[in-house]
């Protein structure tokens, strides 16, 4: 297995697994479903998690509180695992790696690694494709949002609220949690990183 695939994998999903045991092999499923069928189509992150809750709902099941973390914790897995060509990841690395390192049961893994392994060829195709043609970001705003209790003098937890203009003049609001911003904050601090150390090598030069 490539190194830079398992560094990868575990920096961008790690801090998603506490929330694992939340899931059930049938909501699992549907999250894999929507997630390829992400993958598969020019349809917007809210329109597909609509589509996911929809499933949930459907199905008689209750949703978990941390559904939107289970479902970046599911796309990511995939989305990382489609950028390695063809071959770099094994079958029994990714599925050691699943379990041993990201702590998912046998029987989540084999379901993961079906969906990865067996479909791979048409995912690849797929995900080169829509991720280009995805609409892209022309505007940004963002705001916090403090709230202030009546009954006492204190702070209720803060959000930030992110609000995109698309290209085609459509617009997106997300809020997030100070503690889900600060970790999307992490990340691109070290993408950053990671491009300017790419940027100083002699080769790229």
């Amino acid at each position: 297995m490539s190194s830079s695939f398992r560094y990868n994998l575990l920096r961008s999903v790690k801090p998603y697994t506490p929330f694992t045991s939340q899931l059930t092999k049938s909501m699992l499923r549907v999250l894999i479903q929507v997630s390829v069928h992400f993958i598969e189509t020019e349809k917007s992150s809210s329109e597909v998690l609509s589509l996911a809750l929809n499933k949930i709902t459907n199905a008689g099941h209750q949703i978990p509180p941390n559904f939107c973390e289970l479902f970046t914790m599911v796309f990511l897995m995939l989305q990382i695992f489609l950028k390695y060509p063809k071959g770099v990841v094994k079958h029994h690395e990714l599925r050691n790696c699943l379990m041993d390192d990201l702590n998912f049961t046998d029987e989540y893994a084999d379901d993961i690694c079906k969906v990865l392994l067996n479909h791979r060829d048409i995912l690849s195709k797929n995900f080169f494709e829509t991720k280009i043609d995805r609409v892209k970001m022309t505007k940004f705003q963002w705001r916090i949002n403090i709230s202030l209790s009546l009954n006492t003098v204190q702070i209720d937890k803060p959000t930030i609220v992110l609000h995109f203009k698309l290209q085609n003049r459509e617009f997106r609001t997300l809020e997030l949690p100070l503690s889900m911003f600060q970790q999307v904050r992490y990340n691109i601090a070290l993408l950053l990183n990671e491009l300017n150390s790419l940027q100083r090598r002699t080769a790229l030069k």
